[in-house]
């Protein structure tokens, strides 16, 4: 199994460089094919509008739209000129009530999706959005870079598996096993594993045995909750131990949960500073 169709969605030229850059050399590294997908979003809100302006106001709305995902289309080939690959850059209009739907579709046949962190600094709400119609509109894993510049030329030679044995994390290794097999070293990390849990005796013993049957080295690291957020705890093993990937899964809890909250997965995409490759 590999990585041989990766997609990118890109709304915004600083915002998304990152993600556009990162999906181009991953995709040169795969030998995949590269599909880059420049949104141009309708501003018009479609409710009651005054008798004979409506017609001009939508139309106004589809052409800054249709303008603003062809200025997209030349910013991203520009960039991939420097890149020798296969890769098709399309336009595409949409309406923001119609963003999960037209995300969904446009992304579905990718092996893997990358996405800007979209969260913090520079960061717009269309990435909020986009990212989570990917994660849940597909299925497919979606890695989400951070800001810095960062080398995605080589495998990653390590990475941290936030384990926490829900169904969201198994799915998410599982997504993930392309890279993980292609890595030196895994480490499958558990803050404060609950007493409870029926793998108690030997926390995170059986995903091991099952990433060493696909050729994965790893090992279980249990840790405390010693800061006051799983993710200050995840991060600090990850700058200690020199990870360049973190593998987890989305959304335990509702989205609307998370949003309210907080959560695991919106603290990760906050302050995470390596990619977070991510499955729902």
């Amino acid at each position: 199994m590999a990585y041989k169709t990766i997609s990118v969605i890109v709304t915004d030229m600083v915002a998304d460089a990152p993600a556009l850059s990162a999906a181009a050399e991953i995709a040169v590294r795969e030998q995949a094919h590269l599909d880059v997908h420049a949104l141009g979003i309708d501003p018009a809100r479609y409710e009651a509008m005054p008798v004979g302006t409506a017609a001009v106001i939508l139309e106004a709305g589809a052409d800054e739209a249709r303008a603003r995902a062809d200025e997209l289309v030349t910013w991203a080939e520009d960039i991939l000129k420097a890149y020798d690959l296969s890769a098709v850059v399309a336009p595409a209009v949409v309406t923001t009530l119609g963003l999960d739907t037209t995300v969904a579709r446009l992304v579905r046949y990718a092996d893997l999706i990358v996405a800007a962190q979209p969260y913090g600094e520079e960061a717009t709400q269309l990435q909020v959005l986009t990212l989570e119609a990917a994660l849940f509109g597909t299925g497919a894993p979606v890695m989400v870079v951070p800001r810095k510049a960062l080398d995605y030329s080589r495998p990653f030679d390590r990475a941290v598996i936030a384990w926490n044995e829900s169904d969201e994390s198994l799915e998410a290794v599982r997504k993930a096993l392309p890279v993980l097999k292609g890595a030196e070293h895994s480490d499958i990390v558990m803050v404060d594993p609950p007493s409870h849990s029926p793998e108690r005796s030997d926390p995170g013993g059986v995903l091991c045995l099952m990433l060493a049957r696909h050729g994965v080295k790893s090992e279980v690291s249990i840790l405390a909750k010693t800061l006051p957020r799983v993710s200050a705890v995840l991060n600090r093993f990850v700058a200690e131990h020199g990870s360049q990937l973190i593998v987890m899964g989305a959304y335990g809890h509702s989205r609307v949960r998370e949003a309210v909250l907080g959560g695991a997965t919106r603290e990760m995409l906050e302050t995470a500073q390596v990619p977070i490759l991510m499955a729902h």
